[in-house]
């Protein structure tokens, strides 16, 4: 039961991030209307009306398949036309940006909205059509339905021009890097809520350790917490992830271990793996990780001969200062606890360090003969330099990178004057005497 129970919960997950899951609801929606409609002008909803608002009521049997025909071919070139910037949309955020905002772009609720009125809207007069002149009304025509499709069709066109307004703001560099900083933040607090600090439980400090062999290859994305706790108290075991969440599986490679040997252990692994989750895509509404990457691929893309926008990588660091300032408050260990409060499962965490060099590493590469680009990240580390304060044991990871930062720097920038305004900023950050060693400056500077 717990089995099914988990697929639910994942196929769930599945569609209300999938592009057609509001479409499918609205269109439903329009569909169970048009069959309200017809059954109230059974009743002479109608005839009632055309004796208080006769202008509301199309009594004219032509008249009536003229405007519905008219309605259903308009809101199709609506939808074709729509579907088709879309595609060019993504084509174009793909090929300016990081294909990683492509899924990002393609759930974006409004535009989904949208997509559902057209069609909920075709569908409502394909309904409505075929019952014009039918035999088993007792009045000629469904009126007051069909002036309904009329007000849906105006509705759509209004809809239309905010289509083309929210599409045209949601290939902006700007708007991409905000939807996605803020879900990365809404993940990190979560994460942040659930952190129970840096104590670790004495189980996971023992030596002997069963380790389990991959039944899937796949990237594991997410689980069914209270179903592996359930299944881990069951065999009373406890559970150690070798991998952090967002890891590519091999089938048969170890991806974790268990603190004692269970009767069955093929059985087991595959009653866990019922309840892990599956993704192609990255996404950061699943792990913050996704948001960081993400957001440093959309800045490196810019840094790129092609694109050629460093006012985009720019953006990206000032996003990045705030998300790596949030992510200082999340201790590096993640451990779930049943509820006893015993810890039953570790993740092997990404770090702060691993994080803050995977998306300096690229930025310090391809930015490094850009002396603003330099300057910006330098103030990025001044400004978790002003946060790291509750946090002694990250200012190491901050030096280094600094330190590598510079290094690259003093090679590949060869302007004396250009160094001189590098070395002033490296002058105020070892002025503010938080680190344990300075920084070095640039040679030749002025």
């Amino acid at each position: 039961m717990d089995k099914i129970f988990s697929r639910i919960k994942f196929i769930y997950q599945y569609i209300i991030s999938s592009l057609g899951f509001i479409p499918t609801v609205i269109s439903l929606a329009f569909f169970l209307l048009a069959i309200l409609m017809l059954y109230l002008e059974t009743t002479g909803l109608s005839v009632t009306l055309k004796e208080t608002l006769p202008f509301l009521i199309i009594s004219n049997g032509e008249t009536a398949r003229l405007i519905l025909s008219t309605i259903a071919t308009g809101v199709i070139s609506l939808t074709v036309f729509s579907f088709t910037m879309v595609m060019l949309v993504l084509n174009q955020a793909g090929s300016n940006f990081s294909p990683r905002v492509i899924p990002g772009l393609i759930t974006y609720k409004a535009n989904q909205t949208v997509t559902g009125l057209y069609l909920g809207t075709l569908i409502y007069t394909l309904v409505v059509m075929v019952n014009v002149r039918s035999e088993f009304y007792s009045v000629d025509l469904p009126g007051f339905a069909i002036f309904l499709s009329m007000a849906f069709a105006i509705a759509c066109l209004g809809f239309f021009v905010y289509f083309i307004h929210s599409i045209s703001e949601s290939i902006q560099i700007e708007s991409i890097l905000e939807g996605i900083y803020n879900i990365t933040v809404s993940q990190l607090e979560e994460e942040i809520e659930r952190d129970k600090g840096t104590n670790m439980p004495n189980i996971f400090n023992q030596k002997d350790w069963l380790y389990l062999k991959s039944p899937k290859t796949g990237y594991v994305q997410s689980l069914d917490q209270v179903a592996v706790m359930k299944l881990l108290m069951e065999f009373d075991v406890v559970l150690d992830f070798e991998y952090p969440l967002g890891s590519f599986l091999v089938e048969g490679i170890p991806f974790a271990r268990i603190n004692k040997r269970v009767e069955n252990m093929d059985e087991f692994t595959d009653r866990l793996f019922d309840h892990v989750n599956f993704f192609r895509e990255e996404r950061p509404g699943i792990n913050y990780i996704f948001g960081f990457k993400h957001i440093t691929e959309s800045a490196v893309k810019a840094l790129s001969p092609g694109i050629n926008d460093p006012g985009t990588a720019i953006k990206a660091i000032d996003y990045l200062t705030a998300l790596f300032a949030k992510r200082m408050q999340l201790t590096d260990e993640k451990i779930l606890y049943d509820d006893d409060g015993a810890g039953r499962v570790r993740f092997k965490h990404q770090t702060f360090k691993d994080i803050y060099a995977i998306c300096l590493t690229p930025l310090r590469l391809y930015g490094k003969q850009n002396s603003i680009l330099v300057l910006k990240m330098l103030l990025l580390l001044q400004s978790l330099l002003h946060k790291v304060k509750p946090y002694p044991h990250l200012l190491p990871v901050l030096h280094q990178e600094a330190v590598l930062l510079l290094h690259d720097a003093e090679e590949a920038i060869l302007n004396p004057g250009d160094k001189q305004k590098i070395n002033l900023l490296v002058n105020q950050i070892n002025k503010m005497d938080v680190m344990d060693k300075l920084l070095p400056t640039l040679k030749g500077a002025h």
